[in-house]
């Protein structure tokens, strides 16, 4: 394949589809590609479209069935929403400072609340549904984002983030002794602490299109950024019989950190990084950039509408854009083990 740099612009100001009054972003969005193979996955001429620009800092992206996409403004304490057809509206206030999300098998949303420090479940009838909130008789930190593997089971980080920051929660007393990666079986609802040793500081998290790979973000940086030697980077762990095996290192991801990852239909690990979002392989080759005009990139969704579009959304501090991709998330989801 050709390692040769390739570097495309667009302008950022294409459309302004949210309810603000305030003009775009005129910094010029961009696309680099260091493998021929990072045009499959998207078009150096996509054009992109603004959300907001009005959010405090945007996270926890995530699509529903039915076409809206909804995200955190964690530091406004609201979850919002949007459709092409309504724009953007208030979906939840207070949210509790929900940061990431995600959606089961069966339409519900699982949130990840700093506020509650618990991982919780929105039922039909909107009411929320506590799923974790102690181990081992202790509160947990502040779950920060939230996955499912492929038999229903809820995969969560719990770093320390949103308890000690004042902007993303109420505050309170740490009382785990570290930062940890849980899972909940829905079925049985137990909590289960994942053995991680290799990360300090877990943040995102996503499965490889089989369910047999866990890739995890090591935020570790994100605690003192003058400190270059904590962790900002992504390691991957073989899922065998609902445990982790020995981790690897996929990747160090600069500059910045690795918050939010997704995986593509065909393995690829998309990241997100102070620059914007980065395209890794399975093995940890870097095929792209998708360069985003903010002071930083936060988390990712890849996201397929009703109209069988693909899109990737982007939340970057206090901007929300979705640009056009060929390739689809991944689905791990279960339906029929779901409970």
């Amino acid at each position: 394949m050709n390692s040769k740099l390739s570097l495309s612009l667009t302008g950022l100001f294409i459309s302004v589809i949210s309810h603000c009054s305030v003009a775009a972003p005129s910094t010029s969005f961009a696309t680099q590609s260091f493998d021929t193979y990072f045009s499959s996955l998207i078009d150096s001429h996509a054009r992109p479209e603004v959300i907001t620009n009005q959010v405090k800092w945007a996270e926890g992206p995530v699509c529903q069935a039915d076409g809206q996409f909804i995200f955190s403004d964690v530091k406004a304490n609201k979850v919002l929403s949007w459709t092409p057809q309504k724009g953007v509206k208030t979906w939840l206030s207070p949210s509790d400072y929900q940061n990431g999300h995600t959606v089961d098998a069966q339409g519900r949303i699982i949130a990840a609340s700093h506020g509650k420090r618990a991982v919780l479940r929105q039922e039909k009838d909107g009411q929320w549904t506590v799923l974790a909130d102690h181990w081992q008789g202790k509160r947990l930190n502040s779950p920060n984002d939230v996955t499912l593997s492929p038999d229903g089971s809820v995969w969560f980080t719990d770093p320390t983030f949103g308890v000690l920051s004042k902007s993303e929660g109420y505050g309170g007393k740490v009382e785990q002794d570290g930062e940890y990666v849980y899972r909940y079986q829905p079925n049985t609802k137990t909590l289960t602490k994942m053995e991680t040793p290799d990360v300090h500081s877990p943040n995102g998290l996503a499965f490889s299109p089989d369910g047999k790979t866990l890739y995890i973000t090591d935020t570790q940086l994100a605690h003192h950024f003058d400190d270059k030697s904590l962790r900002h980077q992504i390691m991957a762990y073989p899922v065998q019989d609902e445990k982790l095996g020995k981790g690897r290192l996929l990747v160090q991801v600069t500059p910045g950190i690795p918050d939010g990852i997704r995986t593509d239909e065909q393995g690829n690990i998309w990241s997100s990084s102070k620059e914007g979002v980065q395209v890794f392989t399975p093995q940890g080759k870097l095929l792209g950039k998708i360069l985003v005009p903010s002071q930083d990139t936060g988390n990712l969704a890849l996201c397929t509408d009703p109209d069988h579009r693909r899109w990737l959304y982007i939340t970057a501090a206090n901007l929300v854009l979705r640009v056009p991709v060929l390739v689809e998330g991944t689905t791990t989801m279960s339906p029929t083990r779901q409970p």
